[in-house]
């Protein structure tokens, strides 16, 4: 596991209250989270990271490993 990897899943667990690090493999869909978590959660990673990955960005991962390989995880 790399260390964007599990810092991406700390974040999942924190702010989405999903601690299963098999998620990060699950289709985004499918993990119930609702749109305002989703986008607070872009915010905490674009912080986190120090990048600014866009909404409409963001909408094309559709996996949360999809996210973890764009911040080079």
């Amino acid at each position: 596991m790399t260390a964007v990897e599990k810092r991406v899943g700390d974040l999942v667990e924190e702010h989405l209250g999903i601690s299963d690090r098999s998620a990060l493999d699950t289709n985004v869909r499918e993990l119930g989270v609702n749109s305002m978590d989703a986008v607070n959660f872009l915010k905490t990673i674009n912080q986190e990271f120090s990048v600014n990955i866009s909404p409409e960005e963001a909408a094309n991962f559709s996996k949360l490993r999809d996210l973890v390989n764009h911040l080079g995880g």
